[in-house]
């Protein structure tokens, strides 16, 4: 019983763990060839949610969809800004799985404040020159120069936009949503220990 009970208690840290860790965007495929971006994020004119709130770079794939090509965690370098490795196609495979030169790069932002991803539109781009990192271009393309930085490229993020969609789950990287999904493991371990004991007597 005792034993029983230990492991379900494990396995509730473990699952916390990994719960609280997930993220919205999921994890682009590496190649062997990437460029750098990095800007400031803004959502409605504040500042976004350090170490939450996403940044993610898709490409067309050619064949009416896109390719996740870059993902960062906003402030993981410094607060409000995002750094992203983009990375380009891989020329030794024959399936497109990254961008190719030229290409557009789509910027897209996940708010977890509003529970929202929004396509970033050329008018919600900005560019700010800096010392030692190459200026991009709007709308920002794919270049071929192996970890080459471009920025900045400053993103807005507006819930005014039109092109928005918002997520209708419980948001995974809110104090809410961990709440909610620790208290119904809580509640099923109980009904589990509970009715172990049940069968003992």
């Amino acid at each position: 019983m005792k034993t029983q009970f230990f492991f379900i208690l494990s396995l509730l840290a473990i699952v916390s763990v990994s719960f609280a860790e997930s993220t919205h965007f999921p994890d682009s495929t590496p190649t062997n060839n990437w460029i750098h971006f990095l800007g400031k994020l803004t959502m409605n004119n504040h500042d976004p949610v350090n170490g939450v709130d996403e940044v993610a770079v898709f490409v067309n794939d050619g064949n009416g969809g896109e390719i996740l090509i870059g993902k960062a965690i906003v402030g993981s370098t410094t607060n409000n800004y995002y750094f992203v490795s983009v990375y380009g196609d891989d020329t030794q495979t024959q399936q497109k799985d990254g961008a190719l030169p030229g290409d557009t790069l789509i910027f897209k932002v996940w708010s977890s404040q509003y529970n929202t991803e929004q396509t970033i539109l050329e008018n919600q781009l900005s560019i700010e020159s800096a010392p030692g990192i190459t200026l991009p271009e709007l709308p920002p393309k794919y270049q071929s120069t192996h970890l080459a930085q471009y920025g900045y490229l400053n993103l807005q993020f507006n819930t005014n936009v039109s092109e928005t969609h918002s997520t209708h789950s419980i948001p995974t990287m809110t104090e809410w949503g961990i709440i909610c999904f620790m208290s119904m493991l809580i509640v099923i371990s109980i009904m589990t220990i509970r009715k172990h004991i049940l069968v003992q007597k």
